[in-house]
């Protein structure tokens, strides 16, 4: 070991105590020094050439894809996707909060069974429904601060509700890492309930979007989120908002609102994307209508309008139950998803489909100076409360009626089903097959008549397949088809 520390000394002058501990590290991670010292000085083309290496071992992305599968046109490699885990509310009513107060692991205990799952994600994502203000009653008056998690008049459920502040550090301990902070629930403890939530979150080292504190005109709604992968960071934008407040007024103008304030939401996107040092921009809107798992025209064009701005994904929130995924490629080919709701992760609502949801897992992979989408998946989940337990679970782990599994299947797509394991992506690894690889299918593109402006007034030549003779079409006879079948 002394000798791996002179080494490392000669290498770094001046640099004593950094040398001693990367010299210790290598040493007790039962690596040689050479070792070491060969991974450190990779160069970019050795790497790559390793990557080409392992991605050339993957099948083909078209013999992995399944029927009904949201694919992307990008390799799945496994080794450099950047993994996005994101869930729907935490919403705790009067019961949830009763329980976890007798529970020794308190909140925590509510998401446990799938904390394995959130912490495999380079980032995770959910919905705090409802604020986190200590000391603050229902009638919005400073009070002494409770030490219980839950007394019916400071921390209480439906319909105004508010969190003991442990929620945030269970939270994070779970493994989430950014919070949607802007929903109908914000404003349940008012301003100052606004005010103390951001506090509890900040002082937990969590990221948050959607909202700020009173008289604050200057601080970002979005926030930023870095993920370092190998020798380079990538940041994550994420932006928030809410339809409304439960017509609880927003005198101080601490939450963002979608509908309202659409052009500022819309604006912060396009400044977002055009940055070169954020890479890829969630969009998290809190919206559409409760219990039905159709979106609504609202959200379909909210959400259409943000990835037409640059953002890179939608997470939807707020009515309860499952809404479909979909992909969406914008005007500028960039392929992006929509989840338009995912359900209620923790509650206490009853009914199965208020009961049950997924964990949406987003595969993210860099491509120029940006991250692009590359693969999605989901997990199923549901909420147990039965027998003495209140938590969430994934459903292809424990033994439940399978109604649950049905009722999602109904909704998402089957073939991006991901099983509840870790590491994410290795079941759905896929290289894309060279651009020239089917000759075929080129040579097919090159014989495909162009319709140019002089063609189109001496009309169309249309070759049919087989022995029948060309067939010729007028400029107004097209016109007539084109618009008959609408342009695609």
């Amino acid at each position: 070991m002394l000798g791996a520390m002179r080494r490392v000394e000669s290498i770094l002058p001046g640099c004593r105590a950094l040398a001693l501990l990367a010299a210790s590290v290598a040493v007790l991670a039962g690596c040689t020094w050479e070792a070491a010292e060969k991974a450190a000085t990779r160069r970019p083309q050795d790497i790559s050439r390793d990557d080409a290496a392992r991605v050339s071992k993957y099948p083909s992305c078209a013999k992995v894809r399944k029927p009904g599968m949201i694919s992307f046109n990008q390799t799945v490699d496994p080794m450099r996707m950047i993994t996005i885990a994101g869930v729907g509310d935490v919403l705790l009513h009067d019961s949830v909060q009763r329980y976890a107060s007798f529970r020794k692991g308190g909140f925590a205990d509510l998401f446990a069974p799938v904390a394995d799952l959130i912490k495999a994600a380079d980032i995770s994502f959910a919905n705090l429904e409802g604020p986190a203000a200590e000391g603050i009653s229902k009638t919005g008056r400073r009070v002494k601060p409770s030490a219980r998690r839950y007394d019916g008049w400071v921390y209480s459920g439906y319909p105004m509700f508010n969190y003991h502040p442990s929620i945030v550090g269970d939270l994070k301990a779970a493994g989430f890492d950014v919070l949607q902070t802007a929903n109908n629930h914000t404003l349940d403890r008012y301003a100052a309930g606004a005010d103390k939530t951001i506090d509890a979150i900040t002082a937990a080292g969590v990221a948050f979007t959607g909202t700020r504190k009173k008289g604050d005109r200057t601080s970002p709604w979005h926030t930023i989120t870095p993920v370092t992968q190998g020798r380079r960071t990538w940041n994550i934008a994420w932006l928030g908002c809410t339809y409304g407040t439960n017509g609880i007024p927003d005198r101080h103008r601490q939450v963002l609102h979608c509908y309202d304030q659409r052009a500022e939401v819309l604006k912060t996107i396009r400044a977002l994307a055009k940055r070169k040092d954020v890479h890829a921009v969630m969009f998290v809107p809190h919206w559409g209508p409760e219990y039905r798992h159709k979106p609504d025209a609202k959200q379909r064009l909210l959400a259409r309008q943000a990835l037409e701005a640059g953002a890179t994904a939608v997470i939807g929130s707020h009515p309860h139950v499952m809404q479909p995924i979909e992909k969406y490629v914008t005007k500028d080919k960039r392929e992006t998803v929509i989840a338009y709701s995912m359900g209620n992760f923790v509650s206490n609502q009853i009914g199965l489909a208020r009961r049950t949801s997924a964990i949406l897992l987003l595969g993210l992979k860099p491509q120029g100076e940006k991250l692009v989408m590359a693969a999605m998946g989901w997990v199923p989940i549901w909420m147990r409360n039965a027998g003495g337990l209140m938590q969430a679970e994934a459903i292809d782990r424990v033994k439940h009626p399978k109604w649950h599994r049905r009722h999602l299947l109904k909704h998402l797509p089957a073939g991006n089903l991901h099983p509840p394991k870790t590491p994410y992506w290795t079941h759905m690894a896929c290289r894309q097959p060279p651009k020239n690889a089917n000759t075929s299918e080129r040579k097919n593109r090159k014989r495909t008549p162009v319709l140019t402006r002089a063609s189109a007034k001496s009309g169309v030549w249309l070759r049919a397949v087989g022995n029948l003779p060309p067939t010729r079409i007028s400029s107004a006879a097209s016109g007539k088809a084109t618009a008959k079948t609408g342009q695609r």
